[in-house]
This record gives C-alpha cells, sequence and structure tokens, in this order.
C-alpha cells in the first residue's frame, strides 16, 4: 500500500476504563496505518478492543475510559474542510489524540472526513425522528446548505445506497423499516459528506446472509466510486476473506498479527490467527471430526495475565518465556508481522 497517500497512523495506543472493580485495559498498544482508498480489516474474539479502538479514532470513548497514551494521527487530504471553512485547504497532518474531543476541530472531521456505521442501527438510530431528518442533521452540520437542499440531499444518497423508494422512506421511522433498510439508512448517514475513511464495526451482525452479501456489495461500490478508505471490524473471517486485502487481528487491546490477506489465510503465523482458522467451518467437506474450538476464554480484563496475553489459552506455549515476557511485534517475512516468542 506504500504507492498510496498515507491517511492514519495508530501509535502505540492506549485507551483505559477506569472503574471501581480496577482499571480496564481495552487497548493496549495498539499499531497501524491507514492509506487512502484501502480497505484494513480488523479481527478478533468480542473484547479484544476492535470497537473501543474505532471509538479512540473519532474521539468517543464513553466515559470513564480515556486515552491515556499514544498517538492517532490523521493525515488530512487537500481539498478536505480547512481552517477557513471553505474545502480547499491544504493538506494537514493532525494528532486525534491531543485535540479537544468536544471541540470545533474534531466535530468537524467526526461524521464528515472520518465516519462509523455502528454494530446495531436499532440503537444508534434514534426512534423518536425520521430517517431523513437524522440524515439531515449530519449534512445541515458539516455543509452551508438549506433545509431543502439538505433533504433532497437525504434523498439522493438513500437512493444512493440502494434504499426502495427513497422520498418515502425519507420520512420513515426506524423502527419502520427492515434490518437491511435500517442498515442502509446507516450507511447512507455515514456517506452523507462523502468521507475519507468510513469505519464500519460490524455493520451486517444482525442480518440474514442474502441482506448482508447485498450490503458488502453495496459497500464495495461506493468504495470503488468514492475512493474512500474503509476500516472493517468483524469476528467473521468470511466476510474478511471477501472485503478487505490487509488485516490486522488483535487480542485483549494488542495487535497480535497484521499483512496481506492472503499472507494470514495460508501463512497465518501467531497461534491466535491459527486457531481463529482452524474453527472455521468448511462448507461441503464431510468429516467426523467435531470442529475445533479454542480452549479457554478471553481473559478476565482486569487482570490481564503476565507475559504473552494468548499464552494460558496457547497450544505452543513455552514455559518460562511466554509467561515471563510480553513479545514484540517481529516482522516474520515482508509485510507480515506477529507478536509472538516463536519468532524472537
Amino acid at each position: 500500500m506504500t504507492d498510496r497517500p498515507l491517511l492514519l497512523e495508530v501509535k502505540n495506543l492506549h485507551t483505559k476504563f477506569f472503574l471501581d472493580e480496577g482499571t480496564v485495559h481495552a487497548v493496549d498498544g495498539a499499531d497501524f496505518s491507514l492509506y487512502r482508498g484501502q480497505t484494513l480489516g480488523v479481527v478478533g474474539e468480542s473484547g479484544c478492543g476492535k470497537s473501543v479502538t474505532a471509538r479512540s479514532i473519532l474521539r468517543i470513548v464513553p466515559r470513564p475510559g480515556r486515552i491515556t497514551d499514544g498517538q492517532i494521527v490523521y493525515h488530512r487530504p487537500p481539498g478536505r474542510h480547512g481552517s477557513n471553512g471553505n474545502g480547499n485547504g491544504a493538506a494537514e497532518t493532525i494528532d486525534l489524540t491531543n485535540v479537544d474531543e468536544r471541540g470545533p476541530l474534531i466535530r468537524s472531521i467526526r461524521g464528515a472526513e472520518i465516519s462509523m456505521v455502528f454494530q446495531e442501527p436499532m440503537t444508534s438510530l434514534s426512534p423518536v425522528h425520521t430517517v431523513g431528518s437524522q440524515i439531515m442533521e449530519a449534512i445541515l452540520l458539516h455543509q452551508e446548505v438549506s433545509n431543502e437542499e439538505a433533504r433532497q440531499q437525504a434523498i439522493d444518497v438513500l437512493d444512493h445506497v440502494g434504499m426502495p423508494q427513497p422520498r418515502r422512506t425519507v420520512d420513515r421511522y426506524p423502527h419502520e423499516l427492515s434490518g437491511g433498510m435500517r442498515q442502509r439508512a446507516m450507511i447512507a448517514m455515514a456517506l452523507s459528506c462523502r468521507p475519507s475513511l468510513l469505519i464500519a464495526d460490524e455493520p451486517t451482525t444482525a442480518l440474514d446472509v442474502t441482506t448482508e452479501a447485498q450490503i458488502l456489495q453495496l459497500m464495495r461500490n461506493l468504495q470503488d466510486e468514492l475512493g474512500m478508505a474503509i476500516m472493517f471490524i468483524t469476528h467473521n473471517l468470511g466476510v474478511i476473506a471477501q472485503m478487505t486485502r490487509d488485516v490486522i487481528v488483535m487480542y485483549l487491546g494488542k495487535v497480535v498479527e497484521s499483512g496481506n490477506v492472503d499472507e494470514l489465510f495460508y501463512d497465518a503465523k501467531h497461534p491466535y490467527t491459527q486457531a481463529l482458522l482452524r474453527s472455521i467451518p468448511r462448507v461441503g467437506r464431510k468429516s467426523r471430526q467435531r470442529l475445533e474450538s479454542i480452549s479457554g476464554t478471553v481473559p478476565d480484563p482486569y487482570n490481564v495475565p503476565t507475559g504473552c496475553p494468548f499464552h494460558p489459552r496457547c497450544t505452543q506455549f513455552m514455559k518460562g518465556v511466554c509467561d515471563q515476557q510480553d513479545p514484540p511485534l517481529l516482522e516474520v517475512s515482508e509485510g507480515h508481522h506477529a507478536r509472538c516468542h516463536l519468532y524472537t
């Protein structure tokens, strides 16, 4: 991806939640980069810090959580909303961790240049406002247009994402729509200002397979048309194989492996990635063997084990090494990195 301009860099990101029960290290030193037009897959079990990483980028981590260390460097493309607000600003480099999370700068970026499709649209959309009014709110916030123009833009973007009867749907409430239509409405809202980066947090989890295929195809088509980057968060490795070219695997807030999608599927290096791949059902293969699963569960976030966080569940555990030292992220081949003592 080095032939494309850099869009986002996450460097040693730490996001913690300070609770009465203890401190939760939701993101614990994550590192990765995103380029313009790239689709980056982020995969891992529930509770591995994928969604908190996305919320950290947008600076919407709920209290009592906060970013405690690291950098999120946004390379704002030329022609985006400059400081004068006319869209003619030159290229800028902005450290999002140093901006006021409620200030005008991050508000000009959030929703306009970096947008997010949340995991469950029924809890993300307001139940007391029409779909059109919620899309119009984003347009009016970031563009100097009249209410009539904003409404027409809302109809146009609903039509663009394949919403049936957009002129009628714009005045409907979320509960009047099916699951697939609500997800299309969420995507329309996220795309209303043509963002440079779209963060999709498990956008097809609650959908049937037919609707899921339609939504994935829609996102691919829109990316080709708009040239935006997509950060695709999911636990579904089949979706990763279909949607992405580059993947990072997260476990307990750390990036444990990164590389292109072919390397991860055919030459996975980290034992956690290997275990995830072994647990995928194989269609059409007859076997009397039970489907493999990863032993144990994700450790208690209040009490992360010493050494490699995956060692209590690892089949290649080395006593006195894996339980004592946290391995560094090493380059095991060109562009392919793994955080494991097997390669130290």
